[in-house]
């Protein structure tokens, strides 16, 4: 019996010997494969799951943004220089023009939902931004907006615009 039971027992060592060195042996790479994810992988996980990534160096930003509208009013100061009579028969043509007018324009895979929307305002389709970005946060559609090409018109509401966006309704 004493040698049947001393059998068992290196029997055990043995087993946990090579499970030990098992052990040790494949830490180094598991430890490898479960690095953390770089920044950008993470940005880029986080963007794909449909949330916003804001940048800390938001302060060169402003300073660019101000100084697109310096120049952009003063193209605008330019074009009130102009004679008159041609400036008034241009803005009621303009206005006219403005809400019917069909505007074409695609989304490409992996805009962001910013980038979306500024789309969206230079193409004067959305009057304001904030608003447009609560409607799709408030309603959870902001994942469902498709890409491709959309046919939209400058006097759509937002519920119109969201639906055509996500395809809810025919364009």
């Amino acid at each position: 019996m004493k040698q049947i039971i001393r059998a068992f027992s290196l029997g055990l060592f043995v087993a946990a010997v090579i499970i030990g060195v098992t052990y040790y042996v494949e830490k180094p790479e598991q430890a490898q494969s479960t690095s953390p994810p770089t920044i950008d992988d993470s940005i880029k996980l986080v963007e794909d799951d449909g949330y916003y990534v804001y940048e800390e160096d938001l302060e060169s930003k402003v300073t660019q943004l101000e100084q697109e509208i310096e120049e952009f009013q003063q193209d605008r100061n330019s074009e009130l220089d102009e004679p008159t009579d041609d400036l008034d028969d241009q803005t009621e043509e303009s206005e006219t023009e403005e809400e019917g007018e069909e505007i074409t324009i695609t989304i490409e895979s992996g805009m962001t939902m910013p980038e979306i929307v500024a789309l969206l305002d230079e193409n004067e389709l959305v009057s304001d931004e904030g608003a447009f970005l609560s409607y799709l946060e408030e309603n959870e559609l902001s994942r469902f907006i498709q890409t491709g090409e959309f046919t939209l018109h400058r006097g759509m509401s937002v519920e119109e615009l969201t639906n055509t966006l996500t395809r809810q309704i025919e364009e």
